[in-house]
């Protein structure tokens, strides 16, 4: 069992999850945090992504909020920020030496390729999404749980952005602290195969909690050698 100052986490997403994400993962004492995200900061982001103020806005996220991580404390030598978009094949770069993934961005393609490189390399990991008022976490870990794809299967032909959508910013602040407590209880030796979801935030409804298997024919696990058959709780 690790605890956050043995492990070495990547997240995938600087923006509005990824702001509570890393403050979390900062404060908690994380031996090593990579951070990757290709988009730079815009006006339009900060009512929900708080670790940005006005002077960001132009800069790499990634820049921005490892520059913040410092400024709270966290050392310097334990950041590196990498300002590309994740895919396949920036991904071996990225995951090397990571113990705890994170994916936290608003794109669903990226969420299903950090599910499948996840699953592929036997890592644990945690994924999370705001729908407007609420939103959702996954966590999974390969061999011993299903993942992201048993419950989605494919991304959507179409998804639109936060931006597009309309996000509220104290949803996207308490998914945040979902994925956040998601991430360090894998590092601490959790199995994972777990949903969380909340409908409205503003509603003050309580995280819904359901536990997940393997679904029969998910090509994610069964590249991780978990082809078990089993039904998704409705």
């Amino acid at each position: 069992m690790k605890s956050a100052a043995d492990t070495c986490f990547a997240l995938v997403g600087a923006g509005g999850l990824g702001g509570p994400v890393a403050y979390a993962l900062a404060a908690a004492g994380a031996r090593r945090l990579v951070v990757c995200d290709h988009d730079r900061v815009d006006l339009s982001n900060l009512q929900r992504q708080i670790q940005f103020t006005t002077a960001d806005v132009g800069r790499a996220k990634v820049e921005a909020l490892s520059d913040e991580l410092v400024r709270r404390g966290y050392p310097a030598a334990r950041l590196r920020p990498l300002a590309l978009r994740f895919t396949r094949e920036t991904a071996g770069d990225l995951l090397d030496g990571v113990d705890v993934l994170i994916e936290g961005s608003d794109d669903p393609e990226t969420k299903f390729a950090a599910n499948d490189e996840a699953m592929a390399r036997a890592l644990p990991f945690a994924v999370g999404g705001v729908e407007r008022y609420g939103g959702h976490v996954v966590s999974a870990v390969p061999g011993a749980s299903g993942c992201y794809r048993c419950l989605f299967e494919e991304p959507p032909d179409h998804a639109p952005s936060c931006a597009d959508a309309g996000v509220l910013g104290a949803a996207v602040a308490a998914i945040g602290g979902l994925l956040a407590r998601a991430a360090l209880a894998l590092a601490a030796g959790a199995t994972g195969g777990e949903l969380v979801v909340v409908d409205d935030v503003g509603a003050r409804s309580t995280p819904r909690r359901v536990r997940y298997n393997p679904r029969l024919g998910c090509p994610a696990c069964a590249s991780n050698g978990r082809e078990r058959a089993a039904e998704v709780p409705s």
